[in-house]
């Protein structure tokens, strides 16, 4: 997929773009953890850094945004805790109930430094 995105830039444009993944050196183990708690993509083995120079992009840089993605799973689970009522009329009980524990799960995998959130930019080359 990367490499298709590159085919749309002009040549010296720039791609960023926000993702969770594994922390790196985690023990299998803490892996399959990280890989049931964490969206879909989580599971991929790829280094996103090294996907990206794979795709033959440059000037990669990466912002560690974990901290303030916690804060904002909290506000999401505290607010749609606060909102149960209204939010279950919408869906069932037991489908919000789920979606709650699965924030939830992800939010310890994060805390516990199993995964972690960053924004990714990088650039096509210009020749």
């Amino acid at each position: 997929m990367l490499r298709a995105l590159k085919q749309l830039l002009r040549p010296g444009g720039r791609i960023a773009y926000t993702t969770i993944f594994v922390m790196p050196g985690l023990t299998p183990r803490l892996r399959r953890r990280a890989q049931r708690s964490g969206p879909r993509a989580v599971a991929s083995h790829g280094n996103q850094r090294q996907l990206l120079a794979s795709a033959g992009f440059t000037d990669i840089d990466t912002v560690d945004l974990t901290a303030e993605f916690a804060r904002t799973a909290r506000g999401w689970i505290d607010g749609w805790s606060a909102n149960e009522a209204e939010l279950t009329v919408l869906e069932s009980a037991a489908t919000f109930a789920e979606r709650q524990r699965e924030r939830r799960t992800q939010l310890r995998a994060v805390e516990d430094g199993l995964l972690q959130r960053a924004l990714f930019s990088s650039t096509r080359p210009r020749r």
